[in-house]
């Protein structure tokens, strides 16, 4: 990522695009940002603004980072839920994209429709699979979940190890259940509809769980299985690939939502094509770096 930062050009015309987070010190949206910013020859500069003490900004940041003519913003881990509340005329549960309106900021979330994008890059299609397991309850898969319950009839399955946010998400009891997350539960699940959409979203993988106890439960699984993680992804992902099914990483997802808030802040987005070759080349060079 230092070689793109090199090669920007920085100057008094250039305007601000952010990630704001905690513990973001792994995030490939700054890479990703700055290179399609390179490639559509857009006087922008994309950085990673972390809060070490977990504290989401005041309203006065965003106002100041307005005045300025700051272009927008991403809201990552744990601030989504927060960025919700805090731009509440969105009427959104969960947000990860601020952008510029007429006359304030405006909030979205691109999470669920750069999920669906990443899916059809592996030519897989919501709407083949019987139902939807979520595993996991933060901010990412409550946006996915509101996104599956608008536009899609297909019943869901929450698993989660805590259920204090439960009162924060909407439940017709003809499509969903909640249940907890444990490597029974999900097996009996599993063995029920082996056809399903398997969502894992927690971050587990990143604090080094990488949900090895679950993995007995996949042994009638035999549908399509998604780690929103990238990096450090579990075991779960593994073994799904193993079996020769469908499988894939937190990459897609994030290359889709990217390029969504591309087109909220530049009115046009980079290919998702140039992105995902320039963003694998990248973290094979990061990777052989660290071998070396």
């Amino acid at each position: 990522m230092s070689q793109l930062f090199h090669c920007l050009k920085i100057q008094g015309s250039t305007r601000i695009l952010g990630l704001l987070g905690s513990g973001i010190s792994h995030s490939l949206s700054p890479f990703i940002h700055n290179f399609s910013a390179q490639a559509l020859g857009m006087d922008s500069v994309y950085l990673p603004l972390d809060s070490s003490g977990k504290k989401f900004p005041e309203r006065s940041f965003f106002q100041t980072m307005w005045d300025i003519g700051a272009l927008g913003f991403n809201i990552t881990v744990p601030f989504k839920e927060q960025a919700a509340r805090m731009f509440s005329d969105s009427g959104l549960s969960s947000v990860n994209t601020l952008y510029r309106g007429e006359s304030n900021w405006l909030a979205t979330s691109t999470d669920a429709e750069g999920f669906v994008l990443g899916l059809q890059q592996n030519k897989l299609e919501l709407q083949k699979f019987p139902n939807i397991i979520l595993l996991g309850n933060g901010g990412a898969a409550l946006a996915l979940y509101d996104y599956f319950l608008k536009k899609t009839r297909l019943p869901i399955v929450v698993l989660r190890r805590s259920p204090d946010r439960d009162s924060h998400w909407l439940k017709p009891l003809d499509r969903v259940r909640f249940d907890q997350l444990d490597a029974k539960t999900l097996a009996e699940i599993c063995r029920l509809e082996p056809g399903s959409l398997l969502i894992q979203t927690t971050s587990a993988p990143l604090h080094g769980d990488r949900l090895e106890s679950l993995v007995p439960a996949l042994d009638k699984f035999e549908g399509a299985l998604v780690d929103l993680v990238y990096g450090k992804t579990s075991a779960l992902l593994d073994t799904t690939r193993a079996k020769g099914l469908p499988a894939q990483d937190g990459l897609p997802m994030l290359i889709g939502q990217a390029l969504l808030g591309q087109k909220l802040w530049w009115g046009r987005s980079a290919a998702f094509k140039d992105v995902d070759d320039a963003l694998r080349s990248h973290l094979t060079q990061v990777q052989g770096s660290k071998k070396a």
